[in-house]
């Protein structure tokens, strides 16, 4: 089997996203790029919590299988874009948690309104223009949304979260939700306030101390 551990990096992140209902069902995404520019992505329309690794479906970043019985997940030109746009992404979390998507209807980005956004995530998540799931308009346009961010809201649809590794994937993914529910009541209670520009480059330094010395602890 090709990419056994990376194979199970995927499977462990499934189970995670559903685990922290980032979605239900069937529904998200997750890939990886290997050492190689090999992706490992789940497949379509597949219960994750009996998943196996099996079923994880290897291809090339143009999305030529290169191993796996099932057919890729139906978001995969998301998945290449972003990799082909973004050096420095090696995972990627595409979910369909419940605040996020309430952003992705009212059309409403996400400012740097906490600490830990302008640390994991950047400055002023946005939501990207609309199109139908599964088309490389979507994929181009999601690709534009992120830019330099680590997430952003995919309208009308959902939500993606990038990183270098799948653990810092999985905890934008995790921040982005909660900072739309905090973004949401805030809204509700009519006040917002934003972290000034000149902090964010400080607080995204400050970051990577944090999650490198978080890693010593596995």
């Amino acid at each position: 089997m090709l990419y056994e551990k990376e194979r199970g990096i995927v499977l462990n992140a499934c189970r995670q996203m559903v685990n922290d209902k980032l979605t239900v069902g069937s529904w998200g995404n997750i890939s990886l790029r290997t050492h190689d520019n090999s992706i490992v992505i789940t497949p379509s329309g597949t219960n994750y919590l009996k998943s196996t690794i099996d079923d994880m479906v290897v291809t090339d970043i143009n999305g030529d299988i290169i191993e796996g019985n099932l057919k890729p997940s139906s978001e995969k030109l998301m998945h290449y874009e972003i990799y082909k746009n973004r050096n420095d992404v090696n995972a990627i979390v595409h979910t369909h948690s419940i605040y996020s998507s309430v952003l992705s209807v009212v059309d409403d980005n996400i400012p740097a309104i906490t600490e830990d956004i302008a640390m994991l995530l950047g400055n002023n998540i946005k939501v990207s223009e609309y199109a139908i799931t599964g088309s490389i308009e979507l994929a181009k346009n999601v690709v534009k949304g992120l830019g330099k961010n680590n997430a952003a809201i995919m309208k009308n649809h959902g939500a993606v979260s990038v990183g270098n590794d799948m653990e810092r994937s999985i905890v934008a993914s995790e921040v982005l939700e909660k900072s739309a529910k905090i973004y949401i009541y805030s809204k509700i209670m009519g006040k917002i306030n934003t972290i000034p520009d000149n902090d964010i480059n400080k607080l995204r330094s400050i970051s990577e101390d944090y999650l490198n010395q978080w890693k010593k602890w596995k």
